[in-house]
Formats: C-alpha cells, sequence, structure tokens
C-alpha cells in the first residue's frame, strides 16, 4: 500500500478527486520533517513512524474542527520531535 493510499485510508476518503492535494500535504509533511531536522533519508523513507507522523500531519490539515486540528497538530510535533531524536543525522540515538 502506498503512502497515499495510507494516508487516505486515514483521513476515510476512498475517491480520487483530493488526490493532487493530499500529495501536496504528503510532501509537506516531509518537508517539515526536513525543517526540523529529520535527515532526508529518513523523511522520505517508508517507516512506521514517518508514515504515521504524515498521517497525523493530514489529519491536521483536512479536519474540519479547530480543536481536533490543534490536537493532531500537537500529535506531529510530538512524533516528529521523537523521530528527530531517534535519527542519527537528526539527534543521535537509533536510525529510524
Amino acid at each position: 500500500m502506498t503512502i497515499t493510499q495510507k494516508v487516505k485510508l486515514a483521513l476515510r476518503i476512498s475517491h480520487t478527486m483530493l488526490d493532487d492535494e493530499i500529495s501536496d500535504v504528503i510532501k509537506s509533511a516531509r518537508l517539515e520533517m526536513i525543517r526540523a531536522g529529520v535527515s532526508q533519508t529518513v523523511a522520505e523513507g517508508s517507516s512506521e513512524l514517518v508514515e504515521t507522523a504524515i498521517k497525523t500531519y493530514a489529519l491536521a490539515y483536512f479536519c474540519g474542527n479547530l480543536t481536533d486540528a490543534e490536537k493532531y497538530t500537537e500529535s506531529f510535533k510530538y512524533q516528529l520531535d521523537n523521530i528527530r531524536k531517534s535519527d542519527n543525522v537528526g539527534g543521535g540515538g537509533e536510525d529510524v
């Protein structure tokens, strides 16, 4: 299953009308990881931690409820920090 399919499943989307926007959000999530200090190799990889963070980022982006969007954003930040800390290039520890 591709990351796009996994994100669509998390968003409960079965149509293709938002595929371009979803792809853009996935790219943005990866770029945000890199900006925050995660190595490009890890951010562009397919580890469960990275894919879960991308799904969380997408949930925040597509969420229609501000309170829930804020919760997803905080969750993404927490996940991002943990990925960064476990990434040898981005902060020491073991590879993700």
